[in-house]
């Protein structure tokens, strides 16, 4: 039996794991298509069926992971081919159809799946913000030079912010694709609703308009990052001009005790100073006095701060 292979089903939707070898030839039996076939055209529709490729994020755990799901959508059936294990949104939205019932139809139970993806995305950004205030709280310690467990932030510190902050972009990134993906297939379905389910309009707008203000969410979370970036690379120079200015400093306080010692280390035949028998103290207090001089005129430029 068909119902033997599919995956915790509920009412009208049938669950088919993608780990199983005989799913598509399974569903193929029960819908009457070739449904490998049928997706070769991304978005399609055989017959009364409509056919929707998705895939999304969620947090799983402690992790965020992409799961890519097939929908199957008819009358009064609704099929999904789904990863194993099942995505924790697809399991979310059976429990709230045996809460409240709308299992029983096709297109009502799938606006629950739908919106159920959608809230598995806005809660994705809120972790993905939680995140960002960790990185928001480096960037500002560099670019105000506070410490951190007794130790100044480094260059490798800013570098490791800016990693995660392309982590972080290239899965708001996804989140965008899904949010469209979502958007078109809602929209699709809506306009494709059977005379018999034109009461489930309202609720497809309504979700319609609930992906749309996600979608604006991530734009939101993404500009965040851009401006983190941005805030990084700045956090990045700064600390490189600081390297440099402190070799600066040493240089330039260094310099004209360097230039002493190589003038009295030259093999001169006779050199007064050299039988001098203040030479050697003339000579420690011209080196601290040329090392002192450039000291305080770097100090007063204001360059050590």
């Amino acid at each position: 039996m068909i119902q033997d292979k599919t995956l915790r089903s509920v009412g009208r939707w049938l669950r088919f794991s993608a780990a199983q070898a005989d799913a598509p030839a399974a569903i193929e039996q029960h819908l009457g298509f070739d449904l490998v076939r049928a997706l070769k055209s991304g978005l399609s529709q055989e017959g009364e069926f409509l056919i929707y490729p998705l895939t999304f994020l969620s947090v799983e755990g402690d992790r965020k992971m992409a799961s890519k799901v097939i929908f199957v959508i008819g009358r009064a059936l609704l099929v999904s081919l789904e990863p194993e294990p099942a995505p924790r949104p697809l399991n979310i939205a059976a429990l709230r159809m045996q809460d409240d019932g709308r299992a029983q139809d096709a297109f009502e139970a799938f606006a629950v799946v739908l919106q159920s993806i959608n809230d598995a995305t806005d809660e994705l950004l809120d972790a993905l913000n939680d995140d960002l205030g960790e990185s928001l709280v480096q960037t500002n310690a560099v670019l105000n030079s506070l410490e951190s467990q007794t130790r100044d932030f480094g260059v490798s510190d800013v570098v490791t912010t800016q990693a995660n902050l392309g982590m972080v972009e290239d899965l708001l990134s996804e989140c965008i694709e899904t949010q469209l993906q979502l958007a078109l297939i809602a929209r699709q379905t809506l306009a494709r609703l059977p005379r018999e389910h034109a009461h489930l309009k309202p609720r497809y707008q309504t979700l319609i308009d609930d992906i749309e203000g996600v979608e604006e969410h991530v734009h939101f979370v993404h500009d965040r990052v851009r401006l983190l970036q941005m805030s990084n690379n700045l956090a990045l120079n700064l600390k490189q001009n600081q390297i440099v200015k402190v070799f600066t400093v040493l240089t330039a306080v260094f310099l004209p005790a360097i230039l002493i010692s190589t003038y009295y280390s030259m093999n001169f035949a006779y050199m007064p100073i050299l039988e001098w028998q203040y030479g050697e103290p003339m000579v420690i207090i011209l080196t601290a006095l040329m090392a002192l001089l450039p000291l305080l005129y770097v100090k007063q430029r204001g360059l050590l701060r």
